[in-house]
Formats: structure tokens, C-alpha cells, sequence
């Protein structure tokens, strides 16, 4: 799933490559069917969002599903093993694009240059809606995620304390606020401050992955409605929906950000949905003892190589120009030729840039142990139950 999120990220940053020119005939609805097959490539941010609050929950469900009644994570071997794990290839990814951004436009040293730079290497680029997207496109979803991995400690604490019901309620109301934060210092202060691109506006999808692997190894108890296809379904039509007609109403603000608020949780739910449903489905495999299909094994070793495609695809397409296509400003052709070349390249970068650092990862603060009645079999303690549908 990692590996289907990274792609169709790729895809959809690669029609921004090959701009549309006018074609008569036949060949018109090519490249138009083309782009509305992958309108909503985006999407696959929220998708990865899922993912992340999965697997970075999955160390503290494991020692709570083996029977430890209260698991702890430490803070520094966390963060040892995040800033082991992500920031070497980040930093030379940073690099690359810096330096091919010198080659094509010689930097001017000011003091904003040495503050995007700066707010770049600690990730903090998407406070600054000058920054956001200066250097790379795409790397405003990587500081997302560094800051929803400090954040993890203050869920962790609220989904300990409060529960799971309570937990999003905070979450989904940090999304609020940001949205009234960002209002009041436009209005007051003149200042654009990103409220998409912020962490606290997509908390609440994050924290859904957490639940997601809770509900996986039992210690959560999920209604059956968060397994069924047609309720992903309905919400990822739901926020396609709102995708599309709240362009047309930024104007009145009165439908447009209740709209909005709504928009991306109902992306996070419908994913949401799509990961039970298909770790249900692993584990059913598993069961039977099958093997899994070929196109599984195949988007698996593209999800083993989604992070080094997400940090250099766009470099690849930003050189469409140079491999000579601007004869073919076809959508289609873009997706043909620049995406297997995204690929290619990411995975030249993970052999020399992250697979040299995978290793040197592993292992984190909480492991699981044995039950406290000191006995060597592991317990399973029965599940909580999430049962009211408002806190899913």
C-alpha cells in the first residue's frame, strides 16, 4: 500500500511536467482520460499519513497485545532511531536539490535564503508559507511527519488516559484550531501562516493509523462497518466530492472551510478503511498459508524503495525538458517515460543514500515481554472496545 501511495504521488506530479496543448481528432481524449484517471493522485499523502501513525504505533500495540499492561517507549532511542532511519537521505536529497537549484539560478546568500535553508534541514519548512514549497515541492509532507512523530508522545499520553473515543475528538478538534489560528493572524496581523500543510490539521488522520494497528493485533475491538469496502468507499467519494466543488465557494468562507474541515478527515476515514480491510485480508492469506500475487510482490519492493521515491521523483520530472521532450506535451507521454525513470532513479538512490541506514535502525525503546505472572506464555489481553461510531 506504501508502494501504490508513493506511485500514484509520482503520476500525479508528472502531468505537471507536460502541460496540455490542443489536439483535434482522435487523439484529444488520450491524454484528458489520462488525467482524470489520476485527478486525485494527491490523495496518496493521506494514504501515507495512514501508513506512518501505523507503523510507528505498531512497537507500543505489539507490547500491549503480548500482555504488558503499560508499555512505555523511550524518547531518546526514539528519536535516535528516527533521525538514523530518515535523515541521511533526506540531507543528501536536500542537497541534491539545492545544488541543482544553484546550477539553474545562482543563489543570492540573503538572509531569506539562509533561513529557508535552515528551516529545511531541521523540517520546519511548512511553518512558513514562503518556504513551504520553495525548495521541493513535495517535502512539505516530510515535515509533516517529523512533527506528528514528536507529537506521538502527547497521544500516546491522551489515548493512555482519555481513550480511543476522546483521543480523536482532540485531534480532530487541533484541526480546528489551526484553521481559526490561521484565520485570526490573517486577519489581524496580515500573516499567511499554512494551515494544509500543517500537522495539527492532519493529526487526526495520523492518529487513525495508530488505531488501525491497535484494532490489527486485538487490543482494540473495531465496529465491523471500518472493514467494509463500501464505507471507505463512501468517504473517499465523499472527500472527491468536496475536492471538487470547494474551488468554486473560496469566496464564502461559511461553506467553504466547514467544508474543508471535513474534507481531509474523510480522505484519512476512507483510507482508513482500506487498511483494515487489507490487513484483514493479509492475515486471512496468512491463515491459509497462500502466497501472495505477483502484483503484491511487486508494489511491496516499490514500497521497500517509497521514500527515496518521494525525495527525488520531482527531480527526474523537473527534467523533462532536458531529456528532449518538449515536442511530446502529452500527458500521457509523461506518465510513459518520466514515472519508470522516477523509479529507476529512486532506486539507485536507495542502494547508496537509505539501504546503507536501514540496518543501523533497527530496534526501538518498547519490545514486547512476557505477561507479569511471570510465566513464559504471552497473554493477550481481551480487547477494548471502540464501538461509538462518532470516534472513527
Amino acid at each position: 500500500m506504501r508502494g501504490v501511495a508513493a506511485f500514484v504521488v509520482v503520476v500525479y506530479h508528472a502531468l505537471g511536467v507536460a502541460p496540455q496543448t490542443a489536439f483535434t481528432g482522435w487523439q484529444w481524449w488520450l491524454p484528458e482520460l489520462t488525467a482524470w484517471l489520476v485527478h486525485f493522485g494527491y490523495a496518496g499523502i493521506y494514504l501515507f499519513f495512514v501508513i506512518s501513525g501505523f507503523c510507528i504505533h505498531l512497537h507500543w500495540a505489539r507490547s500491549r497485545a503480548a500482555g504488558v499492561a503499560h508499555p512505555t517507549i523511550n524518547f531518546y532511542a526514539f528519536w535516535k532511531r528516527r533521525v538514523r532511519r530518515l535523515y541521511p537521505p533526506y540531507l543528501a536529497a536536500l542537497a541534491l536539490y539545492v545544488g541543482y537549484n544553484a546550477y539553474q539560478t545562482p543563489p543570492d546568500f540573503s538572509a531569506f535564503y539562509l533561513w529557508d535553508v535552515g528551516l529545511h534541514l531541521l523540517m520546519l519548512h511548512n511553518l512558513d508559507l514562503r518556504t513551504t514549497y520553495s525548495i521541493n515541492g513535495a517535502f512539505w509532507t516530510l515535515a509533516i511527519e517529523e512533527q506528528l512523530y514528536l507529537a506521538y508522545f502527547l497521544l500516546l499520553y491522551l489515548r493512555i488516559r482519555y481513550g480511543w473515543a476522546r483521543t480523536l475528538a482532540l485531534c480532530a478538534a487541533a484541526r480546528v484550531g489551526w484553521l481559526v489560528l490561521g484565520r485570526a493572524v490573517a486577519y489581524f496581523y496580515g500573516l499567511q501562516i499554512p494551515v494544509t500543510e500543517s500537522a495539527a490539521t492532519n493529526w487526526f488522520i495520523w492518529a487513525l493509523g495508530a488505531l488501525s494497528v491497535e484494532a490489527a493485533l486485538g487490543v482494540v475491538h473495531l465496529p465491523e462497518w471500518c472493514y467494509k469496502w463500501w464505507a471507505g468507499a463512501g468517504a473517499l467519494v465523499l472527500a472527491m466530492s468536496l475536492a471538487l466543488g470547494l474551488p468554486y465557494v473560496n469566496h464564502l468562507i461559511w461553506i467553504h472551510d466547514p467544508g474543508w474541515l471535513l474534507m481531509h478527515p474523510a480522505w484519512g476515514v476512507g483510507f482508513f478503511v482500506l487498511v483494515n480491510g487489507a490487513v484483514r485480508a493479509e492475515q486471512r492469506r496468512r491463515a491459509l498459508s497462500r502466497r501472495a500475487s505477483r502484483v503484491v510482490v511487486w508494489l511491496a519492493a516499490l514500497g521497500l524503495i517509497s521514500y527515496s521515491l518521494y525525495l527525488t521523483h520531482l527531480f527526474v520530472l523537473m527534467q523533462w525538458y532536458w531529456f528532449g521532450f518538449t515536442q511530446f506535451h502529452i500527458r500521457t507521454i509523461a506518465l510513459v517515460i518520466m514515472t519508470p525513470l522516477s523509479v529507476l532513479f529512486a532506486w539507485l538512490f536507495f542502494r547508496l543514500f537509505e539501504r546503507p541506514f536501514m540496518a543501523a535502525s533497527v530496534g526501538m525503546g518498547a519490545q514486547p515481554r512476557a505477561s507479569s505472572s511471570g510465566g513464559s506464555h504471552i497473554s493477550q489481553p481481551p480487547p477494548e472496545r471502540v464501538s461509538d461510531p462518532a470516534a472513527v
